[in-house]
């Protein structure tokens, strides 16, 4: 890995950018035009901030390869979890808390009532 470090000199490209690359990591059909829905760019705007290595002398956000990395994991966990989501809210899959694991765990609503339910597990977020 390596330990260059790169000013962000556009940051609203580099999120809307990255932003598309995890939404096209997670699905073949590559039209994104509802990513808001999944993840605005302010949030991903508060994932650098959260990443990043701090700021430069014109508080440009500061990364080297393994925030890039870490960016991109969180978006695509992010936009995976939100779809989950909608899945659930629409009620093609359930969903249900899991004490043990302390997450939500998501199943396909094909499961016949007396078996044990094939659980899907919710990404966890970094």
């Amino acid at each position: 890995m390596s330990d260059q470090v790169y000013a962000l000199t556009d940051l609203q490209g580099y999120v809307s950018q990255m932003r598309n690359v995890a939404a096209e990591s997670l699905s073949e059909n590559s039209e994104n035009d509802n990513l808001d829905s999944y993840i605005s760019l302010d949030q991903m705007i508060g994932i650098v901030k959260g990443q990043s290595l701090g700021t430069d002398e014109e508080d440009r956000y500061l990364l080297n390869e393994g925030a890039n990395e870490k960016i991109f994991e969180e978006a695509a966990i992010w936009i995976h979890n939100v779809g989950l989501a909608k899945l659930a809210a629409k009620d093609l899959i359930d969903c249900a808390w899991d004490n043990e694991s302390n997450e939500m765990v998501f199943w396909s609503k094909e499961s016949k009532q007396n078996e044990q339910p094939k659980r899907k597990r919710k990404r966890k977020n970094l």
